[in-house]
Parts: C-alpha cells; structure tokens; sequence
C-alpha cells in the first residue's frame, strides 16, 4: 500500500512538474499580428472549441488576454467548459506590463 501512494504522489509531482505557463492572444488574427504579448499564441474567442484547443495540456496554466478583457472572460469559460481548470484572464493588452512584439 505504502508504494502505490508513494507512486501515485509520484506521478502527480511530475505530471505538475511537465505543466506548462501558456499566454493565448484571443483577438483575431489581425489584431495579433500588429502587436502581440511576446510568446502568446493566436487563438481567436470565435476558433475555441474542442477540436482547436487538442494540442493544449488540461494541465497547463493558461493566460489569457484581449483587448479589454471582455473575449478573454468569454474564452476562459470556454475552456473551463471544456475541462481546462488552470484558465487565467489578464485583462486587456494594455493593462499587462509584458513584453511585445510589433509588425513594422
């Protein structure tokens, strides 16, 4: 008994510890494309569904932002509805203190 708890705490420290922090732009493309949070990912509030978010870990802590923090309230219980549990609204871009990338 004790080594199956001690594998099981095991396995739940390195299932945390594969966990990722993702930043997810949910604006639409062309609002991503001239200025961004550096690293964020386009996903736009209308693409979230099941088959759009596969590729992210239930595991994994998104952050999510917008352009006022409307579409990221809306997203995040999408994927809250979808099973993700560590879903975070930042807000508006201009809120953030965070590097940007701009198109020229």
């Amino acid at each position: 008994m004790l080594k199956l708890t001690l594998i099981a705490i095991t396995f739940a420290a390195s299932a945390q510890a594969c966990a990722a922090e993702k930043w997810i732009d949910v604006r639409i493309p062309e609002q991503y494309h001239q200025e961004h949070i550096k690293g964020a990912v386009n996903l736009p509030l209308k693409d979230i569904d099941a088959n759009n978010v596969a590729s992210l870990s239930r595991d994994d802590t998104l952050y999510l932002y917008c352009n006022s923090g409307r579409q990221a309230t809306l997203a995040q219980e999408k994927l809250q509805q979808l099973g993700y549990q560590h879903v975070i609204n930042k807000g508006g871009m201009n809120q953030l203190n965070m590097p940007t990338v701009k198109s020229h």
